[in-house]
Formats: C-alpha cells, structure tokens, sequence
C-alpha cells in the first residue's frame, strides 16, 4: 500500500508500518496536498518503506503538528548530526554546517553568524532587496509574457545573497543554480555535482583569509575558529567550507520555491492581488505568514533518534530514522482550523513551521520574509500580473517545493 492509496481510501488500516512515502517521489509533487493531508489524518506517524539514503530504507514519518513540533525542539533525541535532508547525502561528501550538527558545535556556529541574519541588520539592505526586484519586474514587463520563474523567483534570492552576503556578481554565479538543482533533486549525485561549489567556497574562503576580510559573511567564515576571533571554535577547512556551503544552499533554493507558489496564487487570483496594493507593513507580513503556511516551501527534514522513544503507540528505537513532516504539521487542522483555506486573519498564522523550530530553525528566515514582502509589493503595483488561463502548474519533486515554470503576463 502506498500513501496514494492511503488518501483515497476510507477503509485504510492505519498501521503505521507499509506506507510508501518518499519525499522526492514525482507523483507526491504532482498530487502533493490530498496525498499529505491523507498520510497525516491516516497516519500520524507513519512508517515508510522507502529509501532514505542511497543505501538505507525505513523511516519513520511524523505529520501531526504537536508531534512535528515536539521533535524539533528535543535536538538531543531527534538529532540532526547524522544528516538533516529529507532523502540523506552522503556525509562523507556533503554535510551541511551548522544545520547537520548538534550542540556545541551548532551553537558556536550559529553565533557567529546570527548578526548578519537580525532584522535590525537585514533592514539596512531592504532598499537593495527592492531595487533588485523593480529591476527583475522591469525586465519581465518588457519580455512579457515571460517564464516568470525563470526570469524572476530563481533570479531574486541568488542575486540577493551574493550581493549582499558575499560580495559577488550574481551575473557570474548561474552554474550555482544548476549545482542546486541536481543537489535539491538528485542527491544521489552528490559526488559529481558537489566539487564545483566546493571549489567556489574554498577558493571564496582563501582570499578572505588572505585579504584579511571580516565585513561578510564570507569573510566571518573564513576566520572562524582561527583564533583570529574569540569564538571558542574548533574548526579545519572542511568545515569552514561546509558552512559557507550551507548557507548558500539554505539561501536560495528554499526562497525560490516560496516566491514561485505565492506569484502563482497571485497570478490566479488578481482581487487578492490588488487587495494588498499599498496595505500597511503588518497586514503584508500577516499575508506573508499565511502564504508560507499555506504553501510550505521546504515539506519535510530528516533526524535520527539518540535513544529509544514511543510516540502515539509506535516503539521507535535509536537509530531510526525520522522525517520531520513540515508541509502536513502546517495544514493540520488542529492547529489551523480549515486549514486548506487561506486566512490571513488567523490569530496564529505565525505559528506555522515552514522555517523549521527550534535550534535548527532557518537561520535566514528573516531574508526570506523580506524578499517576499518586497517581491508581492512589486507584483500587486501592476496593472496587470495574469498566469496564462489554462495552464497546468507543475510542481518539482525537490528538497524546496515550487512550479516548475509560470508562464505569466505583466503590464506596468
């Protein structure tokens, strides 16, 4: 039995054990929502049989808001120092810093780069986060009709985070984007796809330790653990590279997923879009919240358990495998009464999970909400921003869930 079959069936068993579920499984893309609510109302903690690695099967999949809740805050149970993706990297290849680590490590890490994240520190490059977008909706407008994910939503956040974080060209940093793609979708080919922006980040790290550099956050990286700051961290180059790895990862992709499903539901919905011309900045950001719950760009991530625990009835044991359900948690109608509507009144729109909680909760969650309130600020100002009638969005199979192209009309 398959979770498909589980959302369409009334006379289930609600075993936990037996249930196909795989994150990456091209039809879970294309039929996501009713086969996520129909594994959570089944199956709130299920017991998959698919892979979770290249060489391991078995996981356990939690669904239930208080449950996925529960997990992410008890790092010391559900542990993310064996890998933290949905479908697992290679370790020995690929570990994400600080996100696949645990305290101390994890701690000391994050504390050196929670001050480039702040809002107080992001609101200085709002003025530059909204120049990039005006100049991506200037260009879809004269192209129009354009591919609106290619020309705008996988353009936005590279550009952001090079410019601002690292003090790049993003017009020379394209082939990231194709290294991300195969890493989000096929981390199976981790290891011929990862050594070209390991070679980037190392080459990055090496010239601002020579130059001596700490005004970003490369720069930051590159000194850590040196003993050139007084961050108490024990670190080589190979994790000073996974971190810089990491955070350009975590910057881009998951972003432009988020951006790709709300100009979708705009381009759909134009009274909604011209709701939120000129609105104040706290009914924009209640939009925002409720758009990410709605939509939840990054669905699921991994932990291991450290030791033996039951949950709902189901003995799992140290070791096991566990994915962090985010996309069911945030439409379940326990915590979200109808939850399969958007409401950008509900009192806890904020109490969603798409950025993750706990001490693993998405270090740029902040950069995230600020080029989403820019780029819906920019898309509602138009005359005219219209997806063309008919189409049929498709949805990637990915890490960080978005259509695959929008094909959408602009007028100024």
């Amino acid at each position: 039995m398959n979770d498909h079959d589980i959302a369409g069936s009334a006379s289930v068993d609600t075993s936990p054990r037996g249930v196909d579920f795989n994150p990456l499984d091209p039809e879970l893309a294309d039929d996501f929502w009713p086969r996520i609510n129909g594994l959570r109302e089944t199956c709130p903690v299920a017991r998959s049989t698919a892979h979770w690695s290249a060489e391991n099967t078995g996981f356990w999949v939690l669904n239930a808001y208080q449950d996925v809740m529960d997990a992410a805050v008890n790092w010391n149970t559900y542990s993310s120092a064996d890998g933290a993706t949905p479908v697992q990297f290679d370790l020995n290849i690929l570990r994400m810093v600080p996100l696949e680590t645990d305290p101390p490590l994890h701690r000391g890490v994050r504390r050196a780069l929670n001050p480039f994240f702040t809002p107080e520190a992001l609101t200085a490059a709002e003025p530059s986060i909204r120049a990039t977008v005006d100049g991506l909706i200037d260009t879809c407008v004269k192209h129009s009709p354009v591919d609106f994910v290619a020309a705008f939503t996988s353009q936005l956040p590279p550009i952001v985070f090079f410019e601002t974080f690292l003090d790049q060209k993003a017009s020379d940093i394209g082939w990231v984007l194709e290294v991300l793609d195969v890493l989000l979708t096929q981390p199976e080919k981790a290891l011929e796809a990862a050594p070209k922006l390991f070679v980037f980040c190392a080459e990055l790290l090496q010239a601002r330790r020579a130059e001596g550099r700490t005004d970003d956050l490369a720069g930051v990286i590159a000194h850590l653990g040196t003993g050139e700051f007084d961050d108490g961290l024990e670190l080589d180059d190979r994790v000073r590279m996974e971190t810089l790895n990491m955070t350009i990862m975590a910057g881009m992709e998951t972003t432009m997923g988020g951006l790709a499903s709300i100009a979708r539901i705009l381009g759909t919905d134009n009274a909604l879009r011209e709701s939120l011309r000129d609105v104040e900045t706290k009914v924009l950001d209640k939009h925002v919240e409720e758009f990410l719950r709605f939509e939840t760009p990054v669905p699921t991530a991994g932990r291991t358990l450290t030791a033996d625990t039951e949950l709902r009835g189901c003995p799992m044991k140290q070791g096991d495998r566990v994915l962090l359900n985010w996309a069911a948690a945030n439409h379940d109608p326990d915590k979200f009464p109808d939850p399969e509507a958007l409401n950008f009144e509900r009192p806890n729109g904020s109490a969603h999970l798409a950025f993750g909680a706990g001490i693993h909760r998405c270090l740029g969650n902040h950069l995230a909400r600020r080029e989403i309130r820019a780029a819906i600020r920019a898309i509602s100002e138009l005359h005219v921003f219209e997806l063309e009638p008919g189409y049929d969005v498709k949805y990637r199979p990915s890490f960080a869930r978005g259509p695959v192209a929008l094909p959408i009309r602009l007028e100024r």
